[in-house]
């Protein structure tokens, strides 16, 4: 408990790097009291709205509210939606680097009625970035890696990650010693190969190695597999109810429960997942230690509405039961 309480404070020390699909993310809540009398759908009354950042940007931001400065790099427009997101991440201390490549900033809208999300709906462009746009990201990480210890890969399917970019951001992190971690998207799952660390949910592993989990040996089975495939240094496949499991390349396979007290809304755990777990990894935290907070990170946004990122205050306070309810790690 102590060496975690210990890891938590020092949170703040990490350097990262993130990149990813940046996005805006817009939740307006409300009440439904009737249906609608064009069409079988429920008119929601909206009373609230909530604009966040979303994707990459949330990670960055998780990374914000446990006090560390990450540098964001990704794509946003000079639009509206592109503006305001800078303008949150901004407000938020939060160093960005953003490239134009013609594409309008990603927009998210979830309507939400009595804490369910009734429908969500996406202005996205999923077009691979243009290679002399991913040059010049590869090429601010080059001038900046030395000042920091690693990079946060955030991929959302949405062009930004590709296989060039992957290559050739590896490869300097092998050169300078540095983590690189990974939130997968699983049309790009073959290409993280040499990574640090990647964490899979259990349907993207799943799809991703064309095998059903459905029992330990399928589990154990399957994260195995990626550790083979990807030639990575360790797997965490996030499994929701039934928690994380690790993988490491001695094939020691370290199964974390769930800790969660209440969920309510899903949205961006992953997220905070790969923000607390890069962060711990940073500071020189193993990865268990580094899972058990990530967990426990988890366990406390789900039971938010909304993108939610946690706080350091938060980690220490759910800590204790966080560890009774894991055992001992």
């Amino acid at each position: 408990m102590n060496d975690l309480i210990d890891t938590i404070d020092r949170l703040k020390d990490a350097k990262l790097i993130v990149i990813g699909d940046l996005m805006l993310d817009i939740f307006m809540y409300g009440n439904v009291e009737r249906i609608s009398p064009e069409a079988p759908v429920p008119v929601v009354t909206v009373d609230k709205e909530q604009i966040m950042p979303g994707g990459a940007a949330n990670v960055a931001a998780n990374l914000s509210s446990l006090g560390i400065k990450p540098t964001l790099l990704g794509v946003a427009s000079d639009d509206d939606s592109g503006r305001q997101l800078k303008k949150i991440l901004k407000d938020l201390d939060i160093n960005g680097k953003y490239f134009e490549d013609g594409r309008n900033t990603i927009v998210k809208t979830r309507i939400i009625a009595s804490n369910q999300q009734v429908v969500r709906f996406d202005r996205e462009n999923k077009e691979k970035l243009k290679k002399s746009i991913t040059q010049l990201v590869i090429d601010e990480v080059a001038k900046i890696i030395d000042e920091y210890d690693g990079i946060v890969l955030s991929d959302y399917g949405k062009g930004v990650i590709t296989k060039y970019l992957i290559e050739n951001l590896t490869a300097l992190c092998k050169n300078k010693g540095k983590i690189i971690t990974v939130d997968p998207k699983l049309e790009n799952f073959r290409l993280y190969k040499n990574v640090t660390c990647i964490t899979p949910n259990n349907r993207e592993a799943s799809q991703a190695m064309g095998m059903e989990i459905n029992d330990e040996e399928s589990l154990i089975n399957c994260g195995q597999k990626i550790l083979k495939l990807l030639n990575c240094e360790n797997v965490i496949i996030t499994r929701g109810q039934e928690g994380m499991s690790l993988f490491f390349k001695d094939n020691t396979v370290k199964n974390i429960p769930a800790v969660a007290k209440e969920v309510f809304d899903v949205t961006g755990a992953g997220d905070t997942v790969i923000s607390v777990l890069s962060a711990a990894m940073a500071v020189g935290t193993d990865l268990r230690k580094a899972a058990v907070l990530a967990n426990t990170a988890a366990g406390v946004v789900v039971a938010k509405i909304g993108t939610a990122t946690v706080t350091t205050d938060e980690l220490k306070n759910n800590l204790p039961y966080s560890v009774k309810m894991m055992g001992v790690v």
